[in-house]
């Protein structure tokens, strides 16, 4: 969809503790060979809670967006992303998230926007649509946060990443801001659905930790579709939304200042991303990327609070922004930096 008055006033960003992942190869938690093939340099490791860090990159996407003259109030919608545990079992964290960054009282409802890693753009999508719609919300705040703490596997939940824990967070409004939003789409696959559940039988309770690696040789050893069928059917949907985003925008593929995308290692960004799409983009974040990990949602809205919050952005620079996550979920957007 083309969007002509949509803008993100303001954003925010927050880190764990940069560790090493030569460490971890040391210790024996990863493989050296896993190491060389993602590029991966370091990791972001957090002791805190997801919700908590979520408040801290909420408090500087409010503060900035609102000496941009945004309005964030009590009728302010609240959405709250994330793909694993937020610390408190059967809790709706986005409610105490509002709570802390909007008041005690308010008159909207905080939801949580359940995309996995494509939470970004789902939640950018859900805002973007909420304003367009409804003229008396004024604002729509949007908070991400995961941490990937033990039992989970940082190291091998997915292939070709390892996950860092963090946090992120933008104002969205309308008439004034930073980013400017030009187009958004997406698509679902959901014959792809069966990578992340395999075989598991549906239950009463949690399981504990999943074996993700297991599911997806169980999806295809059931023989639907082949590994290569994976391939075509998750570069076909990238081309698609990618090129439909760039068609709305008026953006072509020479135009893309930055291409900012989920943060993965070496080998995945070029086989998923790069290839696909047959481009050589102009600026990335890719290296930024192999510092820190895959933070769940989080990724495009930290690459869009990093590029603002270094001054990377040239006014009217645009942006190209990939989504993908479990489902599976494909979006892609086309922002222009015209306010900065």
């Amino acid at each position: 969809m083309r969007f002509e008055n949509i803008w993100i006033a303001g954003t925010g960003g927050t880190l764990g503790a940069s560790e090493p992942v030569a460490a971890a190869v040391a210790d024996g938690s990863y493989s050296a060979e896993a190491a060389a093939s993602t590029g991966m340099v370091s990791y972001a490791r957090s002791e805190e809670a997801p919700p908590r860090m979520a408040v801290a990159a909420g408090r500087q996407a409010v503060k900035e967006a609102e000496e941009k003259g945004a309005r964030i109030g009590d009728d302010t919608v609240l959405l709250h992303s994330h793909g694993h545990f937020q610390g408190i079992e059967m809790w709706p964290a986005a409610c105490w998230i509002a709570r802390e960054l909007l008041g005690p009282s308010l008159d909207s409802m905080p939801m949580t926007v359940n995309a996995w890693s494509n939470g970004t753009l789902a939640a950018l999508d859900v805002a973007a649509a909420t304003l367009t719609a409804r003229p008396d919300v004024p604002s729509a705040l949007i908070t991400l946060a995961d941490r990937f703490a033990p039992p989970a596997d940082r190291w091998y939940t997915s292939p070709g990443m390892v996950f860092g824990d963090g946090a992120a967070a933008g104002v969205v409004t309308r008439d004034t801001g930073r980013l400017r939003l030009r187009s958004l789409v997406s698509r679902t696959d959901t014959v792809l659905e069966g990578l992340s559940r395999g075989s598991e039988p549906f239950r009463t309770a949690p399981g504990g930790q999943p074996d993700m690696r297991r599911r997806t040789r169980e999806f295809l050893a059931a023989g639907e579709v082949s590994l290569k069928d994976v391939h075509t059917r998750t570069a076909a949907c990238t081309r698609s939304v990618v090129g439909r985003a760039l068609d709305e925008a008026g953006v072509t593929t020479d135009e893309v200042d930055w291409f900012l995308t989920p943060f993965v290692g070496r080998a995945l960004y070029r086989e998923s991303f790069v290839r696909p799409l047959d481009l050589t983009p102009r600026n990335t974040l890719h290296e930024l990327g192999l510092t820190i990990g895959h933070l769940g949602p989080c990724d495009q809205m930290y690459g869009l609070d990093h590029l603002l919050r270094h001054d990377l952005l040239s006014r009217g620079d645009r942006i190209l922004v990939l989504g993908t996550g479990m489902g599976f979920t494909f979006s892609a957007a086309v922002l222009t930096a015209d306010g900065v």
